[in-house]
């Protein structure tokens, strides 16, 4: 499933570009230290009304390098590799990421980092192939859904923006829900 969508719920997947990095955010900084190379996962659940939105706009999205996607809870859930753990626990950084596209159009999304202290999670983002660089994607709330994830990732006015002005379609805006995150280290 790695490299390929899964319909119709994978079009959700175009949201999890901002996802990807959030669901770290849920672990206590108490549960690593400073240059901790332990791994696990972070599992994002793209909210049902994000999935909903991408198939009305028609969009196409698939994990990319070492990423998966799963019908999770209704829903899809997108799981990135955690590849470092820093600044006790505060910092992690993953590998995978997720492209979405429509036509000609595409963003892509990798190299996600989880900022627990500025509640944010950033990206390396590039839009039809060229490079932006690394922009916070998502902020990082309260759950209101538990059993979908510890913490929920809201949108940032950047990443609305992006999405709206790439697709053409003004369908999304700064603070809206795009999912929720759940991190498991080893």
């Amino acid at each position: 499933m790695n490299h390929q969508p899964i319909r119709p719920v994978t079009r959700a997947v175009t949201t999890a570009l901002v996802a990807a990095g959030m669901m770290a955010a849920t672990m206590p900084a108490a549960q690593a230290g400073d240059g901790d190379d332990r791994k696990g996962t972070t599992r994002v659940a793209v909210a049902p009304a994000v999935v909903s939105k991408l198939d009305r706009l028609g969009l196409e999205a698939a994990p990319t390098k070492g990423a998966t996607a799963v019908p999770f809870e209704g829903t899809v859930a997108l799981r990135f590799p955690v590849t470092a753990v820093k600044n006790d626990g505060n910092k992690l950084k993953h590998k995978g990421g997720v492209r979405i596209s429509s036509g000609h159009e595409a963003i892509a999304l990798k190299r996600f980092t989880v900022k627990l202290g500025k509640s944010k999670v950033g990206a390396a983002v590039s839009v039809n192939g060229d490079k932006v660089g690394r922009v916070e994607v998502l902020n990082i709330r309260k759950s209101n859904r538990p059993a979908l994830g510890d913490v929920r990732l809201t949108l940032t006015r950047t990443a609305a923006k992006a999405i709206n002005a790439t697709f053409g379609a003004p369908a999304f805006s700064a603070g809206d829900n795009f999912g929720f995150a759940k991190v498991r280290l080893r």
